[in-house]
């Protein structure tokens, strides 16, 4: 209140100043008053406009540092997300990873034993068919000997029998040669023991 009856006070030595000189001025209640009313509606406007400006102002300092903050936290969550989009895709490119090397061991294992498997078939099947062999050669071997054998007995009976066969006609041939030459011989010995008697016969007749 005071500093308004200040103001009024001051506002009438104004306008009294700004009166023309030597002129009588009845104060009017309601002309003050109405001074008084406009100027507090100017200071009034006037703090209205400053604490409007003020607001717009804490207003764009506000919504800008929200829209800052906004931006920010937009920024992070997005860092946020590609960092988790990220994590996710290493997690899964690295599981991704885990699984074709382990299928590749897997495969690797299974042809390695594939290998070794046929390996040990083919092995077994030249074993069985090695042994089949020998034991055919062994067996061929083995008659062959036995024919060989049998054969040589045969040929050394049949050469056993040829021989006594040959003894046996070579003695029966010499026998018969020597009973010939007996013959002749005692046929010789008969002659001559005739001739002799013929011949003694006729010299003592």
């Amino acid at each position: 209140m005071g500093g308004a009856g200040s103001s009024s006070s001051s506002t009438m030595e104004n306008l009294q100043n700004t009166l023309p000189p030597k002129q009588v001025i009845i104060p009017d209640e309601s002309a003050t008053g109405q001074v008084v009313l406009n100027e507090a509606a100017a200071k009034q406007s006037q703090i209205n406009s400053e604490y409007a400006a003020k607001l717009d102002r804490y207003n764009k300092q506000f919504f800008t540092t929200e829209d800052i903050r906004k931006q920010q936290s937009l920024g992070d969550e997005t860092r946020l997300t590609q960092r988790t989009t990220g994590q996710e895709e290493r997690a899964t490119l690295a599981e991704t990873g885990n699984q074709q090397r382990a299928l590749r061991r897997v495969e690797g294992q299974e042809r390695r034993a594939e290998a070794a498997e046929e390996g040990a078939q083919t092995r077994g099947i030249e074993r069985v068919k090695g042994q089949e062999t020998r034991a055919a050669v062994a067996e061929g071997g083995s008659q062959t000997r036995a024919t060989e054998r049998v054969k040589g007995q045969e040929d050394r009976g049949r050469i056993a029998e040829t021989g006594r066969q040959t003894r046996g006609t070579r003695r029966v041939e010499g026998q018969e040669i020597r009973a010939t030459d007996l013959q002749k011989e005692q046929f010789r010995r008969y002659k001559e023991a005739r001739d002799y008697a013929q011949a003694q016969s006729a010299y003592r007749a």
